[in-house]
């Protein structure tokens, strides 16, 4: 499967917003794109795609950025996916040029199967389970003893 660049910063996005936003701050495109080194122009279009998803909330101002909708418990990989390109997780087919029996068996076999099981990981895997993952690989980086010449 193929992830276009706009869904794999949309996530990094939402999981710097999840961890910098824990204590109800707002977090900053800037701040967002200096951690992560994703262009903030590019971060600019695709973060409205998540507010309307109601993914993220916009606080307007000079003190303005994201914070998450809702908690992020409650929001699925399936929905962030599906806010920036719902062509991913959508109904594979075979070409449909080609009717044939074996492009029907092949579909029934293999193409519907796969994008069952790709539906169903990504609506119960949670960005909270994304952000304890990226918080433990964090901590454990820390604790590595750095070694210098």
């Amino acid at each position: 499967m193929k992830i276009s660049t706009k869904v794999e910063c949309g996530i990094i996005a939402l999981v710097d917003i999840a961890v910098n936003s824990a204590k109800g701050e707002v977090v900053k495109v800037a701040a967002i794109s200096e951690r992560n080194n994703i262009s903030a122009k590019y971060l600019e279009q695709i973060l409205p795609h998540l507010r309307q998803s109601h993914i993220i909330n916009s606080v307007k101002g000079a003190s303005g950025g994201y914070v998450l909708a809702r908690p992020s418990a409650e929001i699925t990989l399936r929905e962030i996916v599906d806010a920036l390109d719902n062509t991913i997780l959508a109904h594979s087919l075979f070409s449909e040029k080609l009717d044939s029996a074996a492009n029907t068996a092949i579909s029934l076999c293999l193409w519907e199967p796969v994008t069952h099981y790709l539906q169903d990981f990504s609506a119960k895997l949670t960005l909270r389970e994304i952000t304890d993952k990226f918080s433990e690989l964090i901590t454990a980086e820390a604790e590595t003893p750095m070694y210098y010449i």
